[in-house]
């Protein structure tokens, strides 16, 4: 059976719906839960919110102690690497 890939966007002009949360919130779902390949495409220009999400949390797990922990202990009880 081929697999046929599924594209799914969340659109708006206005500033602050929630598009990047959303966003990020659905790829984590649909990797870790049900086992996907996710690809994650930022078209807001020249903003980059997920990328500048990612570099935040990137940040906050190599520098405190509590988040390498949680990170880690999601990792491993996941059995999955974490979304590049």
């Amino acid at each position: 059976m081929e697999k046929k890939p599924m594209y799914v966007a969340f659109p708006t002009q206005k500033g602050g719906a929630g598009k990047t949360t959303l966003t990020v919130l659905v790829a984590s779902y649909l990797h870790y839960v049900k086992g996907y390949n996710v690809a994650v495409v930022d078209c807001d220009y020249p903003q980059y919110s997920v990328v500048r999400m990612r570099e935040r949390d990137l940040k906050m797990v190599l520098e405190d102690d509590f988040y390498k922990l949680k990170a880690y202990e999601q990792f491993t009880t996941l059995d999955k690497k974490p979304i590049l």
